[in-house]
C-alpha cells in the first residue's frame, strides 16, 4: 500500500516546507522534517470485504527556530484537515482516502545538537500526531 508516500506527496506539494520530508524517523543535521507511521486502532469491515481503516502517523519537525517548527506543523494539520477524497489518491489503487487530521496537537521533544562541539546549534525539536481514515 502506497498511503504512507502518497500522503507525504501531498504534504510536500501543498505546504511551503522549510526542509525535504523525509519518511522514517531520521534526524539529519541541520534542519530536518520526518514523518513516522505509528500504530493506529482495528478496522470495521463492511460486508462486501472492503474495511474502514484508520492509519496514524507523526511528523518530526527539527530547526533552530521552534516557532518554524510550531508554524509547519500547523500548516499541514489546516492541509490535512482541508484534504478530501480526491486531494489523495492511490498510485497502486491499494487505498480509498477519506479524511485526516491532526489526533494531537504539536509537542516540545527535546533540544538537540548535531554534534558535541562547543559552539555547535541548538535546534528545537518537536512533533505533530495525524491520521488518515482509508478504504482497502
Amino acid at each position: 500500500m502506497d498511503l504512507d508516500v502518497q500522503v507525504a506527496n501531498f504534504i510536500s506539494t501543498h505546504v511551503d516546507l522549510f526542509d525535504t520530508l523525509t519518511l522514517g524517523n531520521v534526524y539529519a543535521p541541520g534542519n530536518s522534517l520526518s514523518y513516522t507511521a505509528q500504530p493506529a486502532g482495528p478496522a470495521i469491515r463492511y460486508y462486501d470485504g472492503r474495511r474502514r481503516r484508520s492509519f496514524a502517523f507523526a511528523i518530526t519537525a527539527k530547526n533552530v527556530d521552534g516557532i518554524t517548527c510550531i508554524d509547519t506543523l500547523n500548516a499541514i494539520s489546516n492541509v490535512m484537515e482541508q484534504a478530501t477524497p480526491v486531494s489523495i489518491k492511490s498510485a497502486d489503487g491499494s487505498f480509498n482516502f477519506i479524511s485526516a487530521k491532526m489526533t494531537e496537537s504539536y509537542k516540545f521533544v527535546a533540544t538537540v545538537q548535531d554534534d558535541d562541539s562547543q559552539n555547535a546549534q541548538l535546534y528545537s525539536v518537536y512533533q505533530g500526531a495525524f491520521s488518515v481514515q482509508v478504504i482497502i
